[in-house]
């Protein structure tokens, strides 16, 4: 542009160099002054044929800065588009995390995800066991890649990957699949891990060459491998969690004792089912105090106490059963305190013992049943065998007095035969007791009582 100004004032004197010739057309010039002004004519024409080419050479490397810059910004607007795709896929793998507990759903997303940036035949996540070792697969996948999975853990190169903290390709050839030829196949082994914590590792079986791999697909494997890696083990402790509370809620609906909770204001906020044996409905217990449960007044001041100051205590209690028959109960009260150790409530168990008492009591009853049984075979056994001789002798007694005419050594023999066969007749007795019955001795003593004498006699 500073350049015109000259070009025009040249172009003026060519003009009138050119009308002024037209002029002189017509006279001849002097043949010297003639070359000076073809020699004058040249040079600037000379100099206005190089402005021109450096004008030129300007606009040229203007131009290809221009094509540079657009280049330039081409490849930086592919790669924003390529970074907010990632973005989006990455967002929507986020949105599928945080919609779902289940962790096959999980991987599945992260399939998609990979889908749109790597090509490969197939892929899958494989959790490291800790208990029994190896790895289990997370969902349903071919078996060919679960023994290649095994076989990298075997080998040890899946614990070398995690070690190394990204991803590794390693070469694999096999047919895999639906595929018909063999192709040289490769395995990217992409480490989960959590919080320093290996979890596992992903399998992605792919025919690309290695070198075809950039950094930037690799970056984007890994934090998409590791995004979801939080989200499995998420949704495996959330699972872990849920069937612990299932399992306790299930405990608790189904154990045999009355369970009670109540919050730090001594409203009932839990019962479960047993609370029915009083003949009393769980749902209209929730948000009463516990004194609509609790009418013992040494039942309340020891809840009380529990509330305010967090003592442990156990206590028996008789309650009016359904049948309105009166049951005992041992109750067992503890605290309730949040994680940061605060008092959040109580927790009461009442254990009926009623039936419990009456088996011990039935239990005792058969031991006494049973000690005594084997003290009346004892004495069968230690007083019918000399009773036994003591009778034979006076029966041998008793002829030879009646030989001898003798009465009063008859009579004698007679009273000793009766209290003998007594003796039988209470053994006899003792063996048919089936219930232990006591009866007044002398004052408070107490002896068992053994029958009828007569029902004996009649038995016998």
């Amino acid at each position: 542009m500073d350049d015109q100004p000259k070009t025009d004032k040249i172009n003026q004197r060519a003009s009138g160099l050119n009308s002024s010739r037209k002029a002189d057309a017509a006279r001849p010039l002097p043949p010297r002054m003639q070359r000076d002004l073809e020699v004058e004519f040249e040079h600037r024409i000379s100099k206005l044929i190089h402005s021109f080419e450096e004008r030129v050479h300007k606009f040229k490397t203007h131009i290809n800065d221009l094509e540079n810059r657009v280049e330039e910004l081409s490849v930086a607007k592919d790669r924003a588009r390529s970074a907010f795709d990632d973005f989006l896929s990455l967002q929507e793998l986020n949105e599928m995390i945080r919609s779902t507990l289940e962790p096959v759903e999980v991987v599945s997303a992260l399939v998609n995800l990979v889908q749109k940036s790597i090509d490969f035949e197939a892929m899958g996540v494989y959790l490291i066991d800790s208990e029994k070792g190896g790895l289990k697969p997370l969902g349903v996948l071919p078996s060919k890649m679960s023994q290649v999975a095994k076989s990298q853990y075997d080998e040890g190169i899946i614990d070398w990957v995690i070690g190394e903290r990204r991803p590794v390709i390693v070469p694999w050839t096999e047919t895999f699949g639906s595929a018909t030829e063999d192709k040289t196949k490769h395995l990217i082994l992409t480490p989960l891990i959590v919080a320093d914590q290996p979890l596992g590792i992903a399998l992605t079986v792919t025919t690309r060459n290695p070198d075809r791999f950039s950094s930037h697909d690799l970056r984007l494997l890994f934090f998409a491998v590791s995004h979801a890696a939080v989200a499995i083990q998420n949704a495996l402790q959330a699972r872990e969690i849920a069937q612990t509370r299932d399992f306790l809620s299930n405990l608790l609906e189904n154990a045999g004792d009355i369970i009670i909770s109540l919050d730090q204001f001594g409203k009932i906020s839990y019962v479960n089912p047993s609370i029915e044996e009083l003949g009393l409905n769980r749902e209209e217990l929730i948000e009463k105090h516990f004194k609509a449960l609790f009418h013992n007044p040494e039942a309340e001041r020891r809840i009380q106490s529990t509330l305010k100051r967090g003592s442990r205590q156990v206590f028996d209690l008789t309650m009016e059963g359904a049948g309105k028959n009166q049951q005992k109960y041992t109750v067992n009260l503890v605290p309730l305190k949040s994680s940061d150790n605060q008092r959040i409530g109580a927790l009461a168990i009442l254990r009926n013992v009623s039936e419990l008492n009456r088996l011990q009591k039935k239990l005792l009853e058969s031991e006494r049943l049973a000690a005594y049984t084997q003290t009346v075979i004892t004495l069968n056994h230690e007083i019918n065998n000399p009773l036994t001789t003591v009778l034979g002798n006076v029966y041998l007694l008793d002829k030879e007095a009646q030989s001898s005419k003798d009465t009063k050594l008859t009579m004698r023999l007679k009273v000793i035969q009766e209290n003998c066969q007594r003796i039988q007749r209470v053994i006899k007795r003792l063996e048919r007791i089936d219930e232990l019955k006591t009866v007044s001795y002398l004052g408070s003593t107490k002896m068992v009582d053994l029958g009828d004498d007569e029902a004996t006699e009649s038995n016998d």
